[in-house]
């Protein structure tokens, strides 16, 4: 009976902590959240718990879980709490390519993503499609680290078709400041009069006085003949090509 007692009366008792009145200590395992997504992903390779298939242009069915593509995009935010397709299982997504679609979802999983010349003509229209700024992000990033006076039209044009307004404005400035560069080559040689007339109409070309003096001949000359005569006429008459090589030999 004493043991039990002995027992008892030092299970009773709490040891006394003294404190000097330091502050409350918040942890944060900066793991944590990687660790779920890649538990997460990997259930989604396993199939176990998803509850949404997607089927792609080519039909791939691509399995997810609602709940991790509504925290990360918010086209699938909006789909999944506001439309019927939050009742739905399978939904049909034909606007993307299956395999871009599919490195995007592994993105929303992982947040890694491969940003390459092979795949950025179809990258950011999907990325632009689901929303995800920072797929968007850094796809104009590669962009213009590529862009060059022979391909900065082309992009600018890449930027325009998909309103990607930080990638226009910057191939647009960068076309105004190497513009001496730009018209020596065949994406400027390519353009049709009215392009050339909208891309030399602004103020801002840094250009020399008498590179000035040749663009404003070259606005005039369009204008003049464009305002007189149908294309076809146009091009029959003076032997300029739709795509101003003629203009652009007699003048530079």
């Amino acid at each position: 009976m004493e043991a039990k007692q002995t027992l008892c009366g030092t299970c009773d008792q709490k040891p006394i902590l003294k404190f000097n009145g330091c502050e409350p200590t918040k942890l944060r395992n900066s793991s944590h959240v990687v660790g779920v997504f890649e538990v997460l992903q990997s259930l989604r390779k396993e199939g176990v718990l998803c509850d949404i298939r997607i089927e792609t242009d080519d039909g791939t069915i691509i399995l997810g879980h609602k709940v991790v593509l509504v925290s990360v995009c918010p086209y699938f935010r909006s789909m999944f709490t506001r439309f019927e397709e939050s009742k739905k299982e399978l939904i049909h997504i034909k606007e993307l390519d299956s395999t871009t679609f599919q490195s995007l979802i592994d993105y929303i999983y992982n947040g890694e993503i491969v940003i390459t010349v092979e795949n950025i003509h179809t990258l950011l229209p999907a990325a632009n499609f689901l929303q995800l700024d920072f797929v968007i992000g850094g796809c104009v990033e590669f962009l213009q680290k590529q862009i060059i006076p022979s391909n900065c039209l082309g992009i600018k044009a890449f930027a325009d078709m998909h309103n990607c307004m930080e990638l226009l404005a910057y191939s647009e400035a960068y076309i105004k400041k190497h513009f001496v560069e730009v018209i020596k080559y065949d994406e400027f040689l390519s353009l049709s009069s009215e392009e050339v007339i909208k891309l030399i109409s602004g103020n801002d070309l840094t250009v020399s006085l008498e590179e000035k003096v040749k663009i404003t001949y070259l606005k005039c000359y369009i204008f003049m003949y464009l305002s007189q005569y149908s294309l076809s006429l146009f091009h029959k008459t003076f032997g300029v090509r739709k795509d101003n090589r003629m203009v652009h030999k007699k003048l530079f």
